[in-house]
């Protein structure tokens, strides 16, 4: 298994508000992924993005090692998630600068071959698997709901002006819903965390032509961005590919 990230400004935003992350010996618990999509103004973004990455690893390190083995992974996660919320809600009360922050987290771990999800936002994880690209995640946004209810379609929300507009974040109000997936992986799989900034951009149907296309993960990252990018670039981009070739 093999992991490469990239986050990169793209073509309108003058500074890059996401931050992704890939465990190394900074972390006790191996094989962790995330994208965190922050919001907020006068930087409070790149702060909410970047502080709920830093938490998230802080307090698995903080964990036994019964609580980060497999059976209770999904739970120490969750728990994982809602304090970044606690202390990124704080820490927005407490600096005008801040206030308002909030961002998107969708986290990946995978244990024998078993992916464990969390997520809050718009933010993406997908499993590609035999050439099919499937998403494990479901946006939290105001067109998502839209759809949900029956209002527009699928096609409609990926064309409507609003789609940008999260109902749920990480540290936007005292608590938050963190969702969890499972998903079950085999040897060939390429697990997919990505940023708004990708998937406003490229469609579900091209980024499955350029993992199609194979190559390094990190070839297959130049490509996404650069398609993101030949559409307009008009957010940050950034997405992490597990490979499990």
């Amino acid at each position: 298994m093999y992991a490469a990230g990239k986050s990169v400004t793209g073509l309108l935003r003058k500074n890059n508000e996401d931050s992704i992350y890939i465990s190394d010996n900074d972390c006790k618990l191996k094989n962790v992924y995330i994208v965190a999509d922050g919001m907020g103004g006068h930087k409070a973004g790149e702060v909410a993005s970047r502080y709920s990455v830093e938490v998230f690893k802080e307090f698995i390190n903080s964990k036994n090692d019964e609580e980060l083995e497999e059976e209770n992974i999904l739970d120490t996660m969750v728990e994982a998630v809602s304090v970044c919320n606690q202390k990124l809600y704080e820490k927005s009360t407490e600096y005008e600068t801040l206030e308002g922050m909030g961002t998107t987290f969708t986290c990946a771990v995978i244990i024998n071959y078993t992916l464990y999800a969390v997520h809050v936002g718009d933010s993406r994880a997908y499993v590609f698997s035999n050439n099919s690209l499937r998403q494990i995640t479901r946006d939290h946004s105001f067109v998502m709901e839209m759809v949900k209810q029956g209002k527009i379609t699928l096609e409609e929300a990926e064309r409507h002006p609003n789609r940008n507009v999260i109902t749920r974040a990480v540290g936007s109000e005292k608590s938050v819903l963190v969702d969890t997936a499972i998903e079950k992986l085999s040897k060939g799989d390429m697990v997919l965390l990505c940023s708004d900034g990708l998937t406003n951009m490229v469609s579900d149907s091209n980024i499955t032509e350029i993992l199609e296309n194979g190559g390094s993960a990190e070839l297959m990252l130049d490509r996404l961005i650069n398609a993101a990018n030949d559409m307009g670039g008009n957010d940050n981009i950034s997405a992490v590919i597990i490979d499990m070739r």
